[in-house]
């Protein structure tokens, strides 16, 4: 399989309550989707997509610092250092139509226009419902996942805020 696409949680970067929800995509090493480059962690690709409060307001992240450590621990556990705790779960999630290359070039095509979309219309970050979990469901609802199925792979350890809440999806397209 040349693509897996997955819902992750992790740890907190800041604080020892909650978790940050983003998405995850393992990639065969002569696949890439650009515009975002992929990461590599003992031969494997891989890249992420997140959202995150960028002063007051939520905006999109490709492999950011904190999730791409996150997935390099759970890669090479060796990484680990008695220093990072941002233990990594994740969901595969299964494409609604089509293949796994299909629903992650879909999620990249909606993370660029998120991007583009919030430089000129902000949303207000809040905890409770415009965050990171909130954002990762409306990019599969945008892409196709039922929401029986989202209410699944949306479900980690820890206090998940929004994870069942929706963002305007115009933002996606």
């Amino acid at each position: 399989m040349t693509f897996n696409v997955h819902w992750c949680a992790r740890d907190l970067a800041s604080s020892p309550v909650g978790n940050h929800q983003f998405i995850l995509i393992y990639m065969d090493p002569i696949y890439g989707l650009p515009p975002f480059s992929p990461l590599e962690e003992k031969g494997i690709k891989f890249m992420t997509l997140g959202a995150f409060n960028v002063g007051g307001s939520l905006k999109f992240r490709e492999n950011e610092p904190s999730d791409v450590q996150s997935v390099r621990e759970f890669i090479n556990p060796k990484k680990r250092g008695w220093f990072s705790d941002l233990d990594l779960a994740k969901h595969r999630v299964t494409p609604p139509l089509g293949s796994e290359q299909r629903l992650a070039e879909t999620l990249v095509k909606q993370a660029t226009a998120f991007k583009v979309k919030t430089q000129a219309e902000n949303i207000k970050y809040s905890l409770a419902n415009n965050n990171c979990s909130a954002w990762v469901n409306t990019m599969f609802k945008c892409a196709g996942v039922s929401l029986a199925n989202r209410k699944s792979y949306g479900e980690f350890f820890g206090i998940d805020w929004g994870e069942e809440d929706l963002l305007e999806e115009a933002f996606f397209y």
